[in-house]
């Protein structure tokens, strides 16, 4: 039992001196080479070499100790904050459901995904759809949408009821025809609104084809005239290299730019007639 408790004994400071060593052993070799290098031994410049070597080693371990627990901590909380977001995306979805009707939250989503569509293209990354992004901001017909479709589906919601009463008057016979009239007028102008974002994605997602071969025939365009140039000047002469029209690609992007600036206009006066 004591050999056992002297073992232990020995293999703790065995320990200890390895780990003494591993943490001093910059300032041993900063103040070996300070007197290497004529310092006096003991001396503050001895000193002062083997302590900006310990420093210097102290950085390096709490960089290995603390960077990788602090950018696991940073992942962990954008994680947290990911997984939080998707919750209250998909709480916000389950509310659309029960405000606006199965159909009507389905139709809303759509709408919202050719909105987010329209602000991740090119055109609108660049510049192309205008320099203020209130030029592809359709948060304001979103709300319109919302607030529409909310509307027909309380009406809805109401007029159900009507079923279980049997008999009814004129005058209510009319306010059931006039929430029925309500009804269409709401979505059909939710309808209306949604085709246009519809379309505006649309040219969106045209202009970024136009972009897209733009360059590409600007590519094109220079290897040509490269490989025109080198085999010209072999058949003809440099002054005999015919020329090649220039690309009308900007022509379809302006174009494009001002059918869907058309369309934006149109879905701003949908909303204000709705």
């Amino acid at each position: 039992m004591a050999k056992k408790s002297s073992d232990q004994d020995l293999a703790y400071v065995i320990l200890a001196v390895i780990a003494f060593f591993a943490v001093a052993w910059p300032y041993l070799l900063g103040t070996w080479l300070a007197v290497r290098a004529g310092a006096e031994n003991p001396s503050t410049e001895r000193s002062v070499t083997g302590w900006v070597f310990e420093a210097i080693w102290l950085i390096i371990l709490a960089s290995i100790v603390i960077v990788p627990r602090v950018q696991s901590a940073r992942e962990q909380a954008e994680k947290a904050r990911a997984e939080e977001e998707a919750r209250r995306l998909a709480a916000l979805k389950e509310q659309r459901k029960v405000d606006f009707g199965l159909a009507g939250a389905q139709r809303y989503e759509e709408a919202a995904v050719s909105v987010a569509r329209i602000a991740r293209s090119e055109a609108a990354r660049t510049g192309w759809l205008g320099d203020d992004p209130a030029a592809y901001d359709f948060r304001a017909d979103l709300k319109a949408i919302a607030d529409n479709l909310r509307k027909a589906e309380k009406i809805r919601s109401v007029t159900a009821d009507a079923s279980s009463i049997r008999t009814f008057t004129e005058s209510d016979k009319q306010m059931l025809r006039d929430a029925k009239a309500a009804v269409a007028k709401l979505e059909g102008s939710v309808e209306r609104s949604i085709l246009l974002i519809f379309e505006c994605a649309k040219e969106a997602a045209s202009i970024d084809l136009a972009l897209r071969e733009g360059r590409e025939n600007v590519e094109m365009a220079a290897r040509r005239d490269d490989l025109r140039n080198r085999l010209g000047s072999i058949l003809y002469g440099a002054e005999g290299v015919p020329t090649e029209a220039t690309s009308e690609a900007a022509d379809v992007v302006t174009s494009r730019v001002a059918a869907f600036h058309d369309l934006k206009a149109a879905l701003i006066d949908q909303r204000h007639a709705s």
